[in-house]
């Protein structure tokens, strides 16, 4: 059979004639070049439409991990070392899609997004081996499911995007994938993440307190749900499989902001006799009240540490032991009240004294000063505090401003330095407390040098400051700020520990590893982690304290016993440095501002320590569940 011709019309020049002939043809066709280019405006939003928003929620998933491991481990462990990590993580990420460009082209978004949904469950389970972990491994595990296991997959996907740019075909192998990496990592991602950690998520917090849309386990699941919109390839199937994860955050994960979490959370508490009063995320972080169900008392706690707490009243010991109020859990508060016993002349009366409160807590020391008639102002930087002093410890109405301590006082300051004559811009006090304890850790620029002159400013001639320092004497950060103290009055000051000196180092190591037989058992006995209380006078004049009367009381049987300094709980304050620093080396040793973060591994180490002590005060359940 012999085929038919076949003709074969090859590709051939354009004639002249069959050029476009007007200009708009020529414009079209000139855009449909330029949109194929690597970097066409097309191709710009589209890639860096994808590329720039994975690494953004990269970065808001680092400080949202941070929020829900800080009531579990505290916010300060749970930071160590997660800066340079998180940088490491992003630059892992890119150079791991780098090594993979050939292997493969599908999208890992999808599977990110899944893994992201399933994030509240995950750590939920993970949390309950708290204890055994530890604050230091514990930290880096969770840490690491809960970030960098987003942060890793998302420089990879950002760095998939980016590919449509070519930049290793331009600037070869290594500069293609160095530069790139390391301009998004130092120019965009970081940033970005602190702007989120220190502003955009603190502000979030606070401002949506009351209808919780800023809490944690809800910006997970929107995190889940954003990767899913981003991600170009919809497989509805496998989305679906995060199902099980969003209905039990809805519905049986304790740390999810609703009443239905509330009840999850009581309904396990109940086993160890503990319930929730009431919880909420603000500008510091986790803030809720409990109650020992056994006990009668009452707390309130800031992420994995005690702002106070009270016995409370019952009837049983308001027959049996004589109570008439409820008495506080921690002495130091009480301890503090008595700046209005160091004898001063001329003496001040109550009715017509000033007093300013640095920090508030659940308001003991505040509640005596008011108690006793004199007028008190309170600067306190979380409004949640704020509220629960006065809903669940009976703060009374008082002057209170929320604001950052150093701003406000450096104002309040100024404002005096202005003064002339007899006119005043600012008020003076005669009595100031100065209790400041958060995260485990002192908050060090409330005591460097020039916050302590601000405050100092702020005193009457003759008037007296009570301040509570936190720490391990054994630590050369609380040796410099205790000397700053000192110093910044001119060594008018007197140190008096909460409770009483432990046995010697030798005998109470000894008596420990003949316990254990452990040595870290022996080094946790020899340290000695308590409150300190510091009175300074204005002007020179001996630390005195008057004899209270039972009105100084105000019915507090603990107040009988642990408002008036004891003698024997007196110390010398500690050197800060060896036998061969000189006495100007000596007084030069001191918290300067601006120094802080020269000392941010020992904060770090004590609130690891402090850590330890609170899971002996609550059970691990009770910081687990938050």
């Amino acid at each position: 059979m012999v085929k038919g011709r076949q003709t074969v019309r090859l590709p051939q020049g354009k004639r002249k004639h069959d050029e476009p002939s007007d200009a708009a043809s020529q414009t079209s066709l000139a855009q449909d070049a330029n949109s194929t280019h690597a970097f066409s405006p097309k191709t710009l939003r589209k890639t860096l439409g994808v590329a720039l928003p994975l690494l953004a929620l990269a970065a808001l998933t680092s400080p949202v991990s941070q929020a829900t491991l800080a009531p579990v481990y505290g916010s300060l462990p749970s930071r160590v070392n997660h800066a340079e990590a998180i940088t490491a993580t992003m630059l892992l990420g890119y150079l791991w899609r780098a090594f993979l460009r050939d292997a493969h082209a599908w999208s890992i978004l999808p599977y990110l997004a899944l893994w992201a949904l399933w994030m509240p469950l995950m750590q939920v389970y993970v949390f309950q081996y708290s204890a055994r972990l530890g604050p230091v491994i514990g930290p880096i595990i969770t840490g690491f499911l809960s970030c960098h296991t987003i942060v890793i997959p998302s420089a990879y996907a950002a760095a998939q995007a980016l590919e449509a740019f070519d930049l290793q075909g331009k600037l070869g192998n290594i500069g293609g994938v160095a530069l790139p990496a390391l301009a998004l990592d130092l120019l965009y991602f970081r940033p970005l993440e602190y702007v989120m950690a220190h502003h955009a998520l603190p502000r979030a917090s606070a401002y949506f307190t009351s209808g919780g849309l800023g809490t944690p386990v809800k910006l997970q699941l929107a995190l889940g749900a954003a990767y899913t919109l981003l991600s170009p390839d919809k497989p509805y199937w496998l989305f679906s499989l995060a199902a099980p994860a969003v209905f039990h955050a809805l519905l049986a994960n304790p740390h999810f902001d609703s009443q239905r979490a509330v009840d999850v959370v009581n309904r396990d508490l109940a086993v160890h006799n503990w319930t929730l009063l009431d919880r909420a995320w603000s500008n510091t972080g986790y803030i809720s009240v409990l109650e020992s169900t056994d006990l009668q008392y009452r707390v309130l706690r800031c992420d994995h540490s005690l702002l106070g707490g009270e016995w409370l009243l019952t009837p049983e010991r308001q027959q049996k032991e004589g109570w008439k109020v409820n008495e506080p859990v921690y002495a130091v508060f009480e301890m503090l009240e008595a700046v209005r016993l160091v004898e001063v002349e001329p003496a001040v009366a109550d009715n017509e004294a000033q007093a300013l409160v640095i920090g508030l807590g659940i308001g003991t020391a505040p509640k005596a000063l008011m108690a006793h008639g004199i007028k008190t102002t309170i600067v306190e930087l979380d409004p949640v505090v704020h509220k629960y002093a006065q809903q669940y410890f009976g703060l009374p109405w008082t002057t209170t401003i929320l604001q950052d301590a150093v701003t406000w006082v450096g104002g309040e300051a100024s404002a005096l330095n202005t003064s002339s004559g007899d006119h005043h811009n600012g008020q003076k006090y005669d009595y100031i407390l100065h209790d400041v304890f958060t995260s485990g850790a002192e908050p060090l620029a409330l005591f460097t040098d020039a916050f302590l002159a601000n405050l100092r400013a702020l005193l009457t001639p003759n008037g007296v400051i009570a301040l509570n320092y936190a720490g391990d004497l054994s630590s050369p950060l609380t040796a410099r700020a205790l000397n700053t103290i000192s110093q910044t009055f001119a060594g008018q000051c007197k140190l008096f520990r909460d409770a009483p000196p432990p046995p010697p180092p030798e005998r109470s190591a000894q008596a420990a590893t003949n316990t254990t037989g452990s040595k870290a058992a022996a080094e946790e006995a020899a340290e000695d982690f308590l409150n300190l209380v510091v009175f300074c006078r204005n002007t020179p004049g001996p630390i005195s304290f008057r004899k209270p009367t039972s009105k100084d009381f105000l019915g507090s049987k603990s107040r009988a016993h642990y408002l008036l300094p004891r003698a024997d709980y007196e110390m010398a304050f500690p050197s800060v440095g060896d036998n061969t620093t000189t006495e100007a080396e000596q007084r030069d040793a001191i918290l300067r501002k601006g120094e802080e973060g020269q000392w941010r591994k020992q904060q770090e180490e004590s609130a690891i320590r402090h850590w330890h002590i609170m899971r002996k005060v609550l059970p691990a359940a009770v910081w687990e569940l938050w």
